[in-house]
């Protein structure tokens, strides 16, 4: 790769010179397949260009300015320009000021799709180590990183409408145990398996810090109470809660979520063993919520197994900013794509040549077959299912099956060639 003009100090710039300097650029450079905007430190923005063969970076100080704030209006500034369509464009904010709320380098990251000019680029944000903070910041984005754990809660800080649910007060706080034991094992699997994966960072750092202990309310599906140690202990009782939540939800247009989520273990023993993500009502902050729901172990997965999937529903919960979900939009299917994508990476890093045996099965069996494989559970011999099940570890057929499923759906998109296909593949299953 061959690198192109760079200037290895900031170039000190207004806002307007900034912002026009970044479009007129990025339509002069019509072969561009990537774009970043990357915070660096020290108030520098950084901006490369990817064009095949060679890398363009410029990096800028603003003055007297936010350089997040100028960040985030830069992506706008660049929508009509990529072009980046209304859910990318949009969703850039949360995902950037995530990243930030961890004290990391957040790196706006888009990408041209194969073969579709004049289509929406594809977005992402990445975390990169370094302190992004700086005095330029504004009251916004002056956010200290976290130096707590969200599920290091006090018996003493339980809301009172929490109480209410159990008989007497060690009953909640044996409750709440059990819970958080629950949620810490989880996330414990999912560090395990982000470690040292670059694109599982911001994935990690959402379930480090923006994810509390939520507590169903018994009979009531849908509802949670959530549970926070920086937030004082709320006194109101159940039904007062559960009003004030009705009367604050909007009765037209799109729910928003709160900006955090939560996690939600399920103390029952039932039938499910993989998490799952779902919108519900916080009845402590009077708004919808994204919830990452913890079975119990029944028949417990591998450790590695219960990271991906946890790390899978984590960034499935970060796409989702409103309650609806616009299947019939086709950037919902090529969100979904990325997904997918998203977890068959977590796989390639973690189950390593095992996992990319059994790819490369399913891709020969397909090119066989022409099409959709009819009995696609027979693919894998004797020899390739032991040895996908001893990269994890050791698996039961249960969750054998599980990850054969996943190499199958990844060998179809190394067919197709292309994530804007692989999305069409999965609307048309859907459907």
């Amino acid at each position: 790769m061959t690198t192109g003009a760079s200037e290895a100090d900031p170039r000190v710039v207004t806002e307007r010179e900034f912002l026009d300097e970044l479009t007129s650029v990025t339509r002069a450079r019509t072969a561009t397949e990537f774009l970043y905007l990357m915070a660096q430190g020290d108030a520098v923005i950084g901006v490369q260009w990817e064009q095949p063969g060679v890398d363009h970076l410029r990096r800028y100080r603003v003055r007297d300015s936010c350089p997040h704030c100028l960040v985030l209006e830069a992506v706008l500034a660049l929508a009509p320009v990529l072009p980046l369509d209304v859910m990318r464009a949009g969703r850039a904010r949360p995902q950037y000021e995530t990243v930030l709320r961890t004290g990391r380098l957040p790196h706006l990251a888009f990408a041209r799709r194969a073969g579709s000019a004049g289509e929406s680029w594809l977005g992402d944000c990445h975390a990169v180590d370094g302190d992004p903070h700086t005095d330029a910041d504004c009251a916004r984005h002056a956010v200290p990183a976290p130096t707590g754990d969200l599920l290091d809660l006090r018996p003493g800080a339980l809301p009172r409408a929490l109480r209410e649910l159990y008989p007497h007060d060690a009953a909640a706080t044996a409750d709440l145990r059990q819970r958080l034991r629950i949620a810490r094992d989880w996330r414990a699997d999912a560090q395990a398996v982000a470690s040292g994966v670059r694109e599982a960072a911001a994935t990690w750092a959402f379930l480090r810090t923006s994810c509390v202990l939520g507590v169903p309310v018994p009979g009531a599906g849908g509802l949670v109470l959530t549970v926070a140690p920086d937030r004082a202990a709320d006194d109101r009782p159940l039904t007062e809660l559960h009003a004030a939540a009705v009367r604050s939800l909007p009765t037209g247009g799109p729910l928003a979520y709160a900006q955090r989520a939560c996690l939600v273990p399920e103390l029952g023993a039932g039938s499910q063993r993989m998490p799952s993500y779902a919108g519900a009502v916080d009845l402590v902050g009077a708004a919808p919520v994204r919830t990452l729901r913890l079975p119990a172990p029944r028949r417990p997965l591998s450790t590695t197994g219960r990271g991906v999937l946890l790390l899978y529903e984590a960034r499935h919960a970060m796409g989702r900013h409103v309650a609806a979900a616009p299947e019939r939009d086709s950037a919902y299917w090529e969100s979904e794509a990325a997904l997918h994508v998203f977890e068959f990476t977590l796989l390639e890093r973690v189950a390593g040549r095992h996992y990319q045996d059994a790819v490369a099965a399913y891709v020969q069996a397909l090119r066989r077959e022409g099409d959709l494989l009819a009995r696609p559970h027979k693919v894998l011999d004797r020899r390739r299912r032991k040895a996908l099940s001893t990269a994890f570890g050791g698996l039961d057929d249960e969750e054998l099956h599980l990850w054969a499923s996943v190499a199958y759906r990844n060998a179809i998109l190394v067919l197709l060639g292309d994530p804007t296909a692989f999305a069409a593949h999965l609307r048309r299953q859907a459907g």
